[in-house]
């Protein structure tokens, strides 16, 4: 029985579009904040999302890479010699 790995590619993708439509709603709200409170916002809380989701979505794809292999190893080990049934 495979892993289906459909979910976790659907998360994956979720992500990123919700990441992209923050990133764009952020860019309408520095428009109108433009102080040293948004620049010390954004340097604190904000600067690492873009590098974290990057270094996530690598992980993730490593993950499913790694859980595809097994599921064809696992495929290879259910055929058992003759005589073992």
């Amino acid at each position: 029985m495979a892993f289906q790995m459909g979910r976790v590619t659907d998360c994956e993708g979720r992500i990123q579009r919700d990441f992209t439509e923050f990133a764009r709603l952020w860019v309408k709200v520095r428009e109108d904040w433009l102080d040293d409170r948004c620049r010390k916002f954004e340097q604190e809380h904000l600067s690492s999302l873009g590098p974290s989701l990057n270094r996530f979505s690598g992980t993730l794809h490593e993950f499913c890479d790694a859980v595809r292999k097994a599921d064809i190893e696992l495929k290879d080990n259910d055929v058992l010699p003759d005589g073992l049934d």
